[in-house]
């Protein structure tokens, strides 16, 4: 029976569900900007200050939007990979969306406290947590092509591991950055676009990607 069981489980209604859980994330990203309260006889003077007040709060919105489509689209690009999926895996991704809708409460966390170093060490621990949770299902899928496609050249999967760990690198190496100059460590994570793109123009040497 649980043979049965694992293999009916359905990819379209997984990414179906793991879609909407990225489209609500990265929509609630947005209701972390609050609009300044300023009182009507005193917009004229403060409301460009209080806008320059808020540029933390817009870089965190941006970064966080842009992760969230990264994860976004290494989530789409292994779903195209896989030939089936066990119940073991179908918890792994529902543990990676936890962490994923979790994503806009340290946004929100840093966005508000961005001249602390704790919240945004505790922002990049939460990316790191995710971008440890997709290498366990990359790990889980592609031990000895458990649920791979058929023929799968592994360089593909390669590629997803050391794009993953290349993440990781990253993130770790802004925790430092972050005690000396916190604005900086927020605009080194900037990095990880160029760095994918990099990475995927190596690989393509070897294999499509």
């Amino acid at each position: 029976m649980s043979r049965y069981t694992d293999e009916t489980v359905s990819i379209t209604r997984l990414t179906s569900f793991s879609d909407g859980v990225f489209a609500i994330a990265v929509t609630l990203l947005v209701f972390n900007l609050k609009v300044p309260h300023i009182p009507a006889n005193l917009v004229h003077q403060q409301l460009p200050s209080a806008i320059l007040a808020m540029v933390p709060n817009f870089s965190t919105y941006v970064i966080s939007f842009l992760l969230v489509a990264v994860y976004w689209t290494f989530h789409h690009r292994m779903m195209n990979l896989l030939d089936r999926i066990d119940t073991p895996f179908l918890w792994m991704n529902i543990y990676y969306l936890l962490i994923i809708s979790f994503i806009p409460f340290p946004s929100a966390f840093f966005g508000s406290y961005s001249h602390e170093t704790f919240s945004f060490v505790f922002y990049i621990s939460c990316m790191i947590m995710v971008n440890l949770m997709s290498m366990v299902m990359v790990a889980y899928a592609s031990y000895k092509s458990r649920l791979l496609k058929k023929d799968l050249p592994l360089v593909i999967v390669k590629y997803l591991f050391f794009r993953l760990f290349a993440a990781i690198i990253v993130f770790i190496s802004s925790i430092p950055i972050a005690f000396y100059q916190l604005r900086w460590a927020l605009y080194y994570l900037f990095i990880l676009f160029p760095a994918n793109w990099a990475l995927k123009m190596y690989f393509r040497r070897y294999e499509k990607v």
